[in-house]
């Protein structure tokens, strides 16, 4: 068979694409992965030193709520709110015609049985002096014992009826127990008041208070006696200092705190009750140790409890592990890790809701 120059060609070209393919076709279409950029950071200690800011209002270390021990109507109000006053200053006065003429009448009692009393007495000296003569019965003289008895009981009583209208008298006089300044007025002139109702609010003065509410995690590290440090918003220039006086053992239900009482040292004359406060507490010990500290933003939270990823290299890339943690406060540097990282390990801070466990990464230095 004769093969023309122009048939040979062609072959030869079909042979030649043929190969060219079939060796193409036996090579993997080969594909370089890529991995998705994080931003990271590493975990440090936080040092061992806390401090903890609470918030809470001033009072006076002693305030009294005044009030009559008598009803009436007041008859005079002679102070004002904000007057300082003296020990033993009058407050107010109730109007007390009927208290006088219950004490007069006390009074006239008394009277009437002082003589009474004192006719008794001669009668059973008269009659005691004819009985020891035989010139009287015996029954004579016991009745006269009697009756100068009773009358010395009824003379008895009668004075301490008038001693207690003497004092019920005295109750229409409200004065100042202590030396203070009037906190507040809460009656009128001419106001009918009842017993036990409070007048006016008495606070001593140079005994402030710092009233404040510890959440339960930390009022187990509070003791009485602490040092505080303690900074009122009128004044934030100026420090004070104090001494917790009263720890709390039950939960206040309105606020879910544990109620703490801080005393502060010396004198504050520009403070004045109701001023709102902070109260810085140190919870530095010799032997606590020190805390890791990571950025809030590098911690998830999910129905698992709280986790963040943690990068481990892996020859030129990283990969992201979950870790579960446990927590502690949040700082002003972050949160306190308590168990699930160590300290030098890198974290993930951005993106955690997109990562998978065990992703390929590389670290993105922004």
């Amino acid at each position: 068979m004769n093969i023309t120059p122009k048939r040979y060609f062609s072959q030869f070209t079909l042979l030649v694409l043929v190969s060219f393919y079939c060796g193409c076709s036996g090579k993997k279409d080969e594909k370089k992965e890529i991995l998705r950029p994080v931003l990271y950071e590493k975990v440090v200690p936080g040092g061992g030193a806390k401090q903890r800011v609470f918030s809470g209002t001033a009072k006076s270390g002693t305030e009294t709520k005044l009030s009559f021990k008598v009803s009436g109507n007041i008859e005079r109000l002679g102070v004002k709110v904000g007057q300082q006053v003296n020990a033993g200053a009058l407050i107010a006065t109730l109007d007390n015609s009927d208290l006088q003429l219950q004490y007069e009448q006390q009074d006239a009692a008394v009277k009437n049985a002082d003589a009474q009393e004192k006719q008794a007495k001669s009668n059973f000296g008269r009659v005691r002096s004819l009985y020891e003569n035989g010139n009287t019965a015996l029954s004579e003289y016991e009745s006269a014992k009697a009756q100068y008895e009773s009358a010395r009981a009824s003379e008895s009583s009668a004075k301490k009826s008038r001693k207690l209208a003497d004092a019920q008298l005295s109750y229409a006089k409200l004065r100042a127990p202590v030396k203070g300044k009037i906190a507040t007025v809460n009656a009128e002139i001419n106001e009918n008041v009842q017993a036990g109702q409070q007048i006016v609010m008495l606070s001593s003065e140079g005994d402030l208070e710092v009233n404040l509410g510890v959440p339960e995690s930390f009022i187990s590290k509070i003791n009485v006696l602490d040092k505080v440090t303690i900074e009122f918003s009128s004044n934030r220039e100026k420090q004070y200092t104090g001494v917790v006086s009263e720890v709390s053992f039950s939960i206040n239900d309105q606020t879910s705190t544990y109620p703490v009482v801080v005393k502060l040292d010396g004198k504050a004359s520009n403070i004045r009750p109701g001023m709102a406060a902070n109260v810085t507490f140190d919870f530095a010990s010799e032997n606590q140790s020190e805390y890791l500290i990571v950025a809030a933003r590098a911690i998830g939270e999910d129905q698992d409890g709280n986790f963040a990823f943690v990068l481990e290299q892996e020859n030129d890339y990283y990969v992201a592990k979950r870790t579960t943690l446990k927590i502690g406060q949040l700082t002003p540097q972050g949160f306190e890790v308590l168990e699930g990282l160590e300290e030098g390990q890198l974290i993930v801070t951005a993106g955690l809701q997109t990562l998978l466990n065990g992703m390929k990464v590389k670290l993105f230095d922004n």
